[in-house]
């Protein structure tokens, strides 16, 4: 018996192939009648064989679909399958010579024996010589069975035809077992014609156990099996280190929309299911969620299925998938569990929808880290540790032909597949070495509202949902499809304890008295035909909430093109002095101005003198419009996974440690080229340097207007400019490039993140103080009343502005342009400082901003005369209108 306990914390359980008897106070209440078992019980010696003797059941399972069935390979005097049914309280038993055939109608021969007990269905181990069956004995397969006929079960094996459709994890499919006229034990198994037949002999194909993946040559000698895994890891030089859950971070796969094809690629189903990693460490299991959650309780099946296997040790990264009634995964299925944290709940779905596990890699086994082997080694230590079919089974994977395994995949209706080379190593980032390749579209998104329902449709009518550019949330689409009535009610239900007054979208929220909001927490998945030109979905269906996603990872993905190799991949040896950077479609137009993405290059070469000492040693996050101004773009952090290697990069842990992030670092004209060839319009950097990015050299408040007239935002900014030179604080000014203004102060790395922004707060107060009824510190909008806003919350670790010398995606090619303060005035149009004009104006003008570089302010000086400036002992300078 297996003794499970099930919490928050890890599953303990005792693998069945170390056989344990269970007691009698682990009986059922109804037991078998015992004349059932009698010609079972008087062949065995409970003294001397470990075999159960119906003195109660251990590890039952429950089916929606019917009773249990259990095929055990039975190495005795004679290798034969036992075939048992439960029916009547105990297992009918018949003993096929060769194993069930999957051909159709080929008949195989199964000799009726005697009963035996329920939780026989379990046992695998040693029957020890001298004792009757002696010999190893392995779980082939087992799940449930039903009929197909309207008669009763008991009804068919009386009569001696029993027609069976069966649901395991090898045999599936209808079969009838019928008794021979002239012999009362000799009985015939045989395949119906269905879609489960197969042209292979599973037997062969499928010889280990669906519970500890030992063959039953294996059961024989267990340790023999750990001990030839130790001495195959110790011949592949696998560094020993015992790998926590914690040390691990997910390899994901870079997503483009055609399979590659060649000796060097394998490839997988992509599940439709939740991620996995699954640990155990001899009896202790534990099962972790994308999000860092621990889901042990939440499928227990899984963790049973886990730590019954022979391999006591190990760390492996897979799906857990819940299937349709076609055998699909689904994952509108599986949300019957997802959400689940009750035990008595977990239970009664365990058996409404069992799950299984796929596992697609083993990143530590034995006391050994993994991650630096090729993908085809640990696949190998993989199949030595989980078995092919099973509640936890490895992914099967088919080589070389991925077009071909993708347009199968197609046909049944599949998410699409995984493409992984061969070599790859497991190193916990986005690469191309693994690639996605999906049948149908479908994505992540943040629920950000509700509208309300039409006609006769209870709860609400559609969700809002959105997705993440940077730090922004922007509605993409209403979806109205997908429910049911229970799922809108429960819902619904969940979504009024999340209300909140406004629309937590930045951009394109939808107007109307009939739109509700939320805390934009949730995630759901949802599947559509495709984008539109407005950056929204046609066909969108709802297919369920995401639990293990965190918002802020529903971004959109673009596709790599395998069919145009990025020149960049080709350059990624090349000496110094020949990495060039080759302007790709130069005459792609991307203002409509009739500016094209060589003018943008061509810009960004010009200005290089000027912009890149505000680039240097800096984190820069870009904004990328490959088709042009018109056309979609997409906010991007992370260094894309094809960059060459002479392109700097630097890792950065994000600001709540929940990823890393690998951001560009531009430092030369070279640099600057490739991210402009990449589509890239605005550059927006950090206010720290790479080595101390914690503490800024610059301080910023941004004057945004949002509905101020643009003459008032240079009337605040001439306040600021005031309070700043009486408090004796050296400032510079920009333009924004679009509307607004930035005033900037040097730092000089003296002070934190925390500081700066305390003090940029300060600032901003002061300035509102003296011009309350044209200015405020309100970030929401509607909070505004048409004000400009002082916003301070600019400065922060991570937080950036645009660059000076940037260019805006918007009409004319604007950039940010340092000011003089005397043109801060009633004839200051920022419009005017474009691509065109801007260099013209700096072949003769140094550069008034270069001074936010230089040593920084003496902060609590300034501090001390803010304190006289408050208690009056310096009078506020009266502001006067421009």
């Amino acid at each position: 018996m297996r003794s499970v306990t099930l919490n928050a914390g890890p599953v303990n359980v005792t693998p069945t192939w170390v056989c344990y008897r269970p007691t009698p106070l682990e009986a059922r209440a109804l037991s078998p009648r015992p004349d059932h078992l009698d010609l079972y019980r008087k062949k065995r010696d409970p003294a001397r064989t470990p075999e159960p003797f119906g003195e109660g059941e251990s590890g039952a399972e429950t089916h929606a679909g019917g009773a249990r069935f259990v095929v055990q390979k039975h190495a005795a005097r004679a290798l034969h399958y036992d075939f048992r049914l439960e029916l009547d309280g105990v297992l009918k038993s018949w003993s096929v010579p060769k194993g069930p055939s999957t051909h159709v109608e080929e008949k195989r021969l199964a000799v009726h024996v005697e009963d035996h007990p329920l939780e026989y269905a379990n046992f695998e181990g040693i029957i020890p010589a001298g004792n009757y069956g002696a010999g190893e004995v392995i779980v082939w397969d087992r799940g449930h069975y039903d009929t197909f006929k309207n008669e009763d079960l008991l009804e068919q094996y009386r009569r001696g035809k029993l027609e069976l459709e069966m649901f395991g994890f090898k045999l599936r499919g209808r079969w009838t077992l019928v008794r021979m006229s002239r012999h009362e034990k000799e009985w015939l198994l045989l395949k119906k014609a269905d879609r489960a037949t197969t042209d292979e002999e599973l037997v062969d194909r499928y010889p280990e156990s669906v519970i500890s993946g030992l063959t039953v040559e294996e059961m024989a000698d267990p340790p023999a099996v750990i001990q030839a895994l130790h001495d195959r890891l110790r011949e592949g030089k696998a560094p020993e280190r015992e790998l926590e859950l914690g040390d691990v971070k997910l390899m994901l796969a870079t997503l483009t929309e055609r399979a590659p094809s060649g000796k060097d690629w394998s490839f997988e189903i992509k599940y439709d299911g939740v991620r996995v990693l699954a640990r155990r460490y001899d009896k202790e299991v534990r099962l972790q969620g994308r999000s860092g959650e621990d889901i042990t309780a939440r499928y227990p099946e899984i963790a049973e299925a886990l730590a019954d296997l022979a391999v006591p040790r190990f760390l492996i990264d897979g799906e857990i998938v819940a299937a349709d009634e076609n055998g699909r995964p689904s994952f509108q299925r599986l949300q019957a569990r997802m959400h689940l944290k009750r035990p008595r709940d977990i239970q009664a779905a365990r058996a409404r929808v069992p799950v299984r596990a796929f596992f697609f890699d083993c990143l530590s086994l034995e006391g050994h880290d993994l991650r630096k082997l090729p993908l085809v080694h640990r696949r190998e230590l993989l199949a030595r540790t989980v078995p092919p079919r099973g509640a936890a089974q490895r992914s099967d994977h088919v080589l070389e032909h991925g077009p071909a395994f993708l347009e199968a995949a197609d046909e049944l209706r599949l998410e699409g597949i995984v493409a992984k080379k061969l070599a790859s190593v497991y190193d916990g980032r986005r690469s191309t070495e693994w690639l996605k390749i999906k049948c149908q579209r479908r994505d992540d998104f943040v629920i950000g509202g509700w509208t309300d329902p039409q006609g006769s449709r209870a709860g609400f009518g559609a969700l809002l949902i959105g997705r993440y550019e940077g730090d922004r949330l922007i509605y993409v689409t209403r979806v109205g499809t997908g429910f049911d009535t229970k799922g809108i009610t429960a819902l619904h239900k969940t979504l009024q304890t999340m209300a909140r007054p406004m629309s937590p979208f930045a951009e394109r929220s939808p107007n109307g008295r009939e739109n509700h909001w939320v805390e934009p927490t949730l995630v759901c998945e949802v599947r559509f035909t495709e984008w539109t030109d407005d950056g929204g979905l046609r066909h969108p269906t709802f297919l369920g909430l995401r639990s293990d996603k965190k918002p802020e990872e529903c971004r959109r993905e673009e596709p790599i093109d395998l069919d145009a190799p990025l020149p960049e991949r080709e350059r990624d040896n090349l000496e110094p002095e020949d990495r060039v950077v080759r302007v790709t479609n130069p005459r792609k137009v991307y203002w409509p101005e009739g500016y094209t993405k060589n003018d943008l290059v061509s810009y960004y070469e010009t200005v290089a003198p000027l912009l890149l000492p505000y680039l240097k040693d800096r984190p820069v996050v870009l904004t990328r419009y490959p088709d042009g101004i018109d056309g979609k773009s997409f906010y991007q952090k992370d260094a894309p996974v094809y960059t060459p290697r002479w392109v700097r990069t630097v890792t950065v842990t994000s600001g709540d440690g929940d990823r890393d992030i690998r951001y560009f670092v531009i430092d030369d004209l070279e640099m600057l080229r490739y991210v402009a060839n990449l589509g890239t319009i605005p550059l927006h950097v950090w206010s720290a340097r790479v080595g101390a990015l914690e503490t800024p050299d610059w301080l910023v408040i941004d004057l945004d207007p949002k509905g101020a007239p643009f003459q008032q935002v240079v009337e605040v900014a001439k306040i600021v400019q005031s309070i700043l030179d009486e408090l004796e604080l050296p400032s510079a000014v920009k333009t924004s490039g679009a509307t607004g203004l930035h005033i900037l102060l040097p730092m000089g790395q003296r002070y934190s993140d925390e500081e700066t922004r305390a003090f940029a707060k300060l600032i901003a107060v002061l300035v509102v103080d003296q011009a309350p009824e044209i200015s405020t510190i309100a970030r929401p909008i509607h909070q505004r009343g048409g004000k400009v806003y002082v916003d301070f919350g600019q400065n922060g670790r991570g937080n950036t502005i645009v660059a000076p010398y940037s260019l805006r995606p918007l009409p004319g090619a604007p950039a940010s342009c340092p000011l003089l303060w005397e043109e801060v005035n009633a004839r200051l149009d920022p419009a005017r400082f474009t691509m065109k004009t801007l260099p013209k104006r700096f072949e003769s003008m140094t550069d008034p901003l270069r001074m936010v570089l230089g040593p920084g302010i003496e902060m609590h000086a300034a501090i001390q005369r803010i304190e006289k400036r408050m208690n009056g002992e310096a009078p506020k300078k009266k502001r006067k209108r421009t």
